[in-house]
């Protein structure tokens, strides 16, 4: 099962559980303890497990998002099965330096604060982004009301709050998927607005430093078209680019619905230079699904986009896998790769596949992709982390599973990489697995060389045969129509909780 956390999103051919959360009180600004030791070894590539540990308890962690840190470590963000969210600062050999759960942690029974987006910023701070429902945060978010907000919040290097805000867009809600901080020292946002009606149009919202709203666009909902924004990068010319999905509101044969690749080029004062949307299509319209999660801004000036294709025929068959998207700087495609395969593939059926969590382009003008992949274990094709190197054309240099296994049967405990980031010693992913002797999800953290491999560790597994293929995405006319409606904006009560280490050490 794969895990995706709010603000909830179509799967990516799996199943999302969406965290619900029971807040309980802290202190604001607790301090953190030192933590470390453990057994972590001195080593630069390593596998290891982390774990939200308070009060002598252990929490399931949902990982989210991970930055590499200027000192050669890192620090992730992950969401937490007793309410906030949780960050985890290591240092370049792994490990922990400090720890904290951060968030709305005074709400009442229904209220949540999950942080899905995280930025180290110039300062050595963090801001962290997503969403919240009550928790204190006035009349824009008012408790009892089940009414989403977007959430920012802005940390200093130790992890103390700064400042949080929350922001509703829209009448039925509002969610942030990614923030990045932008060369004034400000941030720009990406993420939905919901109308009265239910429908859902694509949001960015432009802040200053302190989290104030400069410039907000809506892009849709227009007639039955919905728009999702996932990621979004400021890009050269000092403009934005987002990119994310359409739903035209057409369904297949099997009721689900067709969604398209959404990708839009903002200047900088929010004016839209061009939309595109990209999908498969026949005689009677689009005939395929699409899932965008990333987007980077490529060496030549163009734009690289990750995430999932599933063609016209029933999920789980033929033909699906992780997609690969490159478009010029005008964002037209200049070459597309989707990445299945599979024993029964070249029949016409039974291929596997997987998905695009995270992308970064290499300074050899390659391409890292993290997220997952079948892996074929007899009749079984379960989802696991996949971490993969392909060249500036997308064909693939190398690929992996590293995945945990059960001992009695060699099951994989491990489930997929959320996000990756790109370290001194080489790629960095974090993951989801399981601690099967206590039944909790803790974070998986694998750093490998810049050809994935991690010495002789047992957990880092070929990856199932994937090749590249051209999953034949045409140029759509979205035609969404802009908007640029007040945002209202308020404090949030953000506070912090340290966490007292973590309950597992080193895997590999």
């Amino acid at each position: 099962m794969n895990v995706r956390a709010f603000p909830l999103r179509w799967p990516a051919l799996v199943a999302i559980v969406v965290a619900t959360v029971l807040l309980t009180p802290a202190s604001a600004g607790a301090k953190k303890p030192p933590v470390g030791g453990g057994g972590f070894s001195t080593t630069s590539t390593y596998v290891k497990n982390y774990a939200d540990v308070l009060n002598g308890a252990e929490y399931s962690l949902t990982p989210e998002d991970v930055q590499a840190t200027p000192d050669g470590g890192w620090t992730a963000l992950a969401l937490t099965s007793n309410g906030p969210s949780w960050l985890v600062k290591a240092s370049a050999v792994g490990a922990p330096q400090w720890q904290e759960e951060v968030g709305c942690l005074n709400g009442a029974p229904g209220d949540y604060a999950d942080e899905v987006s995280l930025q180290q910023t110039s300062d050595g701070g963090y801001v962290l982004a997503g969403g919240t429902i009550g928790c204190g945060s006035g009349s824009d978010c008012p408790e009892l009301s089940g009414l989403q907000c977007g959430l920012i919040e802005r940390l200093t290097s130790a992890g103390a709050v700064v400042w949080a805000r929350v922001y509703s867009a829209g009448a039925d809600g509002t969610g942030i998927w990614q923030i990045r901080q932008t060369s004034d020292g400000g941030f720009v946002a990406v993420g939905t607005a919901t109308d009265v009606n239910h429908h859902t149009g694509a949001l960015i919202l432009k802040l200053d430093g302190l989290g104030n709203v400069q410039w907000q666009r809506e892009l849709g909902p227009t007639g039955t078209n919905q728009a999702y924004f996932y990621g979004v990068q400021q890009t050269a010319d000092g403009g934005y680019v987002a990119a994310g999905e359409l739903d035209t509101g057409t369904n297949s044969s099997y009721g689900l619905p067709w969604i398209s690749v959404l990708a839009v080029k903002f200047d900088a004062s929010g004016n839209v230079s061009w939309q595109r949307s990209f999908n498969d299509s026949g005689p009677t319209g689009v005939t395929a699904t699409e899932h965008v999660n990333a987007i980077v801004q490529t060496s030549d000036g163009g734009y690289a986009l990750g995430g999932d294709w599933n063609s016209a025929t029933y999920p789980g068959t033929c033909c699906q896998g992780a997609l690969l998207l490159k478009l010029t700087s005008a964002g037209a495609i200049q070459w597309q790769q989707a990445y299945s395969g599979g024993v029964d593939c070249s029949l016409g059926y039974g291929c596997i596949g997987g998905s695009v969590y995270s992308l970064h382009q290499t300074a050899d003008g390659s391409y890292l992709l993290a997220g997952d992949s079948n892996v074929e274990l007899g009749a079984e094709a379960p989802l696991v982390p996949w971490l993969a190197k392909v060249d500036s054309s997308g064909a693939l240099v190398w690929q992996e599973n590293d995945y945990q296994s059960l001992p009695s049967t060699g099951a994989p405990l491990s489930e997929y990489f959320a996000s990756s980031t790109l370290t001194a010693t080489g790629p960095l992913a974090i993951g989801s697995t399981e601690n099967y002797a206590i039944g909790r999800n803790e974070l998986l953290g694998v750093q490998t060389d810049p050809n994935g491999n991690v010495g002789t560790c047992s957990q880092i597994h070929p990856a199932s045969a994937l090749s590249a293929t051209n999953p034949g995405l045409a140029p759509l006319a979205p035609g969404l129509t802009t908007t640029s409606s007040t945002v209202s904006q308020s404090s949030s009560p953000a506070q912090v909780r340290a966490t007292t280490g973590t309950a597992t050490a080193n895997q590999c």
